[in-house]
């Protein structure tokens, strides 16, 4: 925040009764949030009421002591006062809000006339005032900085209203009444109730701390004395982990954000020692939009460290979101971001830049955009989704989307060349859909364009249509005279059963193509706001090329989570008499051998409770030629749909069967035959419900081998 701006004067005008409170005569009470009952005041005499999802405040550093963590979305304070004079309060914000939220606000129950100050998604702080939800803005010229504590106050003193940012003063001219008839203060949310389905969308993401109310008016050279004492002081704004210590669905070894929303991975890259992997982040909410571009580093691609949002919207070009792209270094060894930018009326294609060779400060180009919108004569303004690769001197860059031919929608990638990553020139689609044959859908999004061994592969991923799914499907082929051309007419599927999307792919440290993608939850926006995080993204993979297939198997690294072992002997397992492989864990690994003989069916019961309340029935049904994830009992959580799936895969009874199993909470990764994979999500109600047994129906399977392991979970973590 620039604190030199010049003083805000002569804002505007309202009813004296948005900012007189009421309270007892000459009091003054704080909350520091450190006592046996952190809600209270020091001297015990009044109490906020807590307003969230969570039970208890959720603690953490504060400026002095503890302070008070919010969410985002349901964690604020409110209380009714008596006649004061005076609140304030200090603040620090991970993110910026989905909309307009206040930092702390005053009501005047006698005309419901209330005032705030707040901030808006690109960090404007603004005074707010106004009844119920018809409220008017005044901004105060300054911006919020994320990641840095900040002092706020309102006082009355001599029929004005004072605010002040910081210890700096800003007069603002207020008539006042005669009198006041009680007052109510709101400490991290706005009057406006403002919502998205369920999600509060004027609640602060951050830390409260330290709040003043009194009937005396502020003495600034006090505040100013307060605010040089802790000038310097950095934020500690990770999540609690009280947060989530009690959620057993809660993938432990997994790459997932802290808290909030996330969605698909993008720009996975290896550079000088670590990987780097951007992702689609709301920190502030629980569904899709205020997008950042989140950030994670790694080591070994096992334990993640999570830094501050690479890049964030502003207002222009990319006001409505910095969607998904790429990273690629430059022919100078210098990093770059491609990203998509939300605009208000189309999308566009960006670039940034790193400040230096940490890669966590990122300064857009001064540029942008490098591309403002679609090609000439195409009429799709929703372009999305860079991907960047190199062939010969050439950069190329490709991009989703969908166009119309003969009056039929098909999903597309555009093409682009350069020479210095900045100056594009439109070529022509690289390839065209054929939805009718190869189901490959009306629009394609998060493309990957990459050579394995000598071959190209494509992989697309079309988007939801008329009831059909999103699913990320691939062809293999050539580049030649700057086209794809497939060898097979028909795509492939990434996965066996269609759950995970969008991989994020590149080489690692020993040239193994890896990649990490995007397992959604498919669960109610209920359920989403009772656990406090959306989505997670997959173990690493590696990817080998065989016959024209993508094989998939677990990365090697994931062996350093290996616990206690549990060796399985040669066992005969007769119908409808399942085997207990391990029992009372959450995080677990089993490989296993299987000769099927003559059973119709075999499988695995997943998140079996001990009293079978609650199971998920994973299993091959010989008959159908299929791979089947039933779900019917999985839950008894009532806002955990069903969510039934199953694929086509070819097994013979005659032949041995190879299964490896990850199991992570709510994420279950399953591995065939070192080649295929599908994944699934499971929420039981019930902690105890952790059993795994393999069984069969039809006929007696033998379990020729395996073993089990306990995993250890991954030491992710935030530096902010």
């Amino acid at each position: 925040m620039n604190l030199n701006n010049r003083l805000l004067r002569n804002i505007f005008i309202i009813v004296a009764s948005a900012i007189s409170f009421c309270f007892n005569a000459e009091a003054q009470y704080t909350w520091s949030f450190d006592g046996s009952d952190p809600l209270s005041s020091q001297d015990g005499k009044f109490s906020f009421k807590l307003n969230s999802v969570r039970s208890c405040p959720e603690l953490t550093e504060g400026i002095k002591g503890k302070g008070l963590r919010t969410d985002g979305y349901t964690t604020w304070l409110s209380g009714k006062l008596k006649e004061v004079n005076s609140i304030s309060g200090w603040f620090a914000l991970e993110s910026y809000p989905t909309d307009t939220a206040a930092f702390l606000g005053v009501k005047d129950l006698a005309t419901n006339t209330s005032i705030a100050i707040t901030v808006d998604r690109f960090g404007a702080l603004l005074v707010g005032t106004g009844k119920k939800n018809a409220y008017s803005y005044i901004s105060t010229q300054l911006r919020v900085e994320k990641f840095k504590w900040m002092h706020l106050a309102i006082s009355e003193s001599n029929g004005e209203v004072w605010l002040y940012v910081n210890g700096i003063i800003m007069p603002i001219k207020l008539s006042l009444p005669q009198s006041f008839n009680g007052s109510e203060l709101m400490v991290g949310k706005d009057f406006r109730d403002k919502k998205l389905r369920i999600y509060g969308l004027t609640v602060i993401n951050g830390i409260v701390d330290e709040l003043k109310v009194s009937d005396k008016a502020i003495d600034q050279r006090t505040l100013q004395q307060e605010v040089v004492a802790y000038s310097g002081k950095v934020p500690v704004l990770a999540i609690p982990e009280c947060r989530f210590k009690d959620d057993f669905n809660r993938p432990k070894y997994h790459l997932l954000p802290a808290a909030n929303w996330t969605n698909e991975t993008h720009g996975l890259f290896y550079y000088k020692g670590l990987y780097h992997i951007f992702n689609q982040k709301n920190a502030s909410n629980l569904f899709l939009g205020q997008i950042n571009w989140g950030h994670f580093s790694s080591p070994d691609l096992v334990n993640w460290t999570e830094h501050k949002p690479a890049l964030t919207p502003e207002q222009g070009y990319d006001e409505n979101g910095i969607w998904s792209g790429h990273v690629v270094v430059d022919d100078h060894g210098m990093p770059t971001i491609i990203y998509t930018a939300g605009g208000k009326r189309s999308t566009a294609i960006g670039l940034a830049f790193p400040k230096d060779s940490d890669l966590i400060d990122w300064i857009k180009y001064n540029r942008n955009p490098v591309l403002p919108a679609q090609p000439a004569g195409y009429s799709r303004t929703d372009m999305r989704d860079p991907y960047v690769f190199k062939e010969g001197n050439y950069w190329y860059m490709i991009v989703g989307y969908g166009l119309v031919e003969n009056e039929v929608e098909k999903g597309t990638v555009l093409l682009y060349k350069s020479d210095d990553l900045k100056s594009w020139n439109f070529l022509h689609p690289l390839f065209v859909g054929d939805p009718a044959h190869d189901s490959s859908g009306i629009f394609w999004e998060m493309p990957v364009f990459r050579k394995l061994n000598d071959k190209y592969i494509l992989l697309i991923n079309r988007v939801p249509h008329k009831g059909i799914p999103a699913d990320a499907l691939y062809w293999v082929g050539d580049f030649v005279n700057e086209m794809f051309l497939p060898d097979q007419k028909i795509p492939k599927h990434l996965e066996i059963i269609n759950q995970m999307l969008s991989p994020s792919v590149t080489y690692d440290s020993e040239g193994r193509t890896t990649a990490i993608a995007i397992i959604p939850d498919l669960i109610t926006s209920e359920a989403a706001y009772e656990n406090g995080w959306t989505h997670l993204y997959s173990m690493p993979r590696t990817w080998t090329l065989k016959n024209g297939k993508i094989c998939q198997q677990p990365h090697p690294v994931l062996r350093s989570l290996r616990a206690e072992e549990k060796p399985f002997s040669s066992t005969n397992i007769p119908s409808n008499q399942p085997l207990l492989l391990s029992s009372g864990k959450h995080q677990e690994e089993i490989d296993i051998t299987i000769d099927p003989k003559h059973c119709k069916s075999f499988g695995f019961y997943i998140g079996k409770h001990p009293e079978q309340k609650e199971f998920t029935k994973v299993y091959y049904d010989f008959e159908k030629q299929q791979f089947v994830v039933d779900k019917n009992h999985s839950s008894l959580r009532k806002t955990i749909p069903a969510n039934n799936n199953s694929g086509t895969y070819s097994l013979k009874k005659d032949e041995k069967v190879n299964i490896h199993l990850f199991i992570d909470g709510s994420v279950v990764e399953v591995f065939i035959n070192h080649e295929d994979a599908f994944t699934t999500r499971i929420f039981p109600l019930y902690k105890e419900s952790n059993n795994i047994e393999l069984f069969s129906e039809g006929g007696d399977i033998q379990l020729v081998e395996g073993r089990a392991w306990t995993l250890k979970k991954s030491q992710n973590r935030s530096d902010f």
